[in-house]
């Protein structure tokens, strides 16, 4: 569907499928975010995230003195050649709402090859 055998899709598109649900039950939550040379997928009690992608939303939620601290520790980031890459494709607006509505149609798995032991809670901004 999206020309690419593994994709990523914003977390809050996910919403409705089997054993995805937004957390709300938290009255606090601390993000903690990897930093690699690269946007990579890590995993964590079994279940897939990706690391923090320095893309435009990301510079501009960070702020000012943490972007400085990290072109400080990654200078390539500020050359044109460096522009942070996604580790896979994205997918979005009705391209994702289309996968998430096959998915539940056809009751396929997200991730196959994976098995993820624990439903997995969204957090997202209010």
């Amino acid at each position: 569907m999206a020309n690419a055998s593994e994709i990523l899709v914003p977390a809050v598109k996910l919403l409705g499928l089997l054993g995805i649900a937004r957390a709300e039950d938290f009255e606090e939550v601390t993000y903690y975010h990897l930093l690699f040379d690269r946007h990579e997928i890590v995993f964590s009690n079994g279940v897939p995230s990706e690391s923090l992608h320095l893309g435009t939303q990301a510079q501009m939620a960070l702020g000012q003195p943490a972007w400085e601290e990290i072109t400080t520790l990654f200078p390539h980031l500020t050359r044109a050649e460096g522009a942070p890459k996604t580790c896979r494709p994205v997918v979005e607006g009705r391209q994702a709402k289309a996968l998430v509505k096959r998915h539940q149609r056809h009751q396929k798995p997200l991730l196959q090859g994976y098995e993820i032991k624990h439903d997995v809670r969204v957090c997202t901004a209010a």
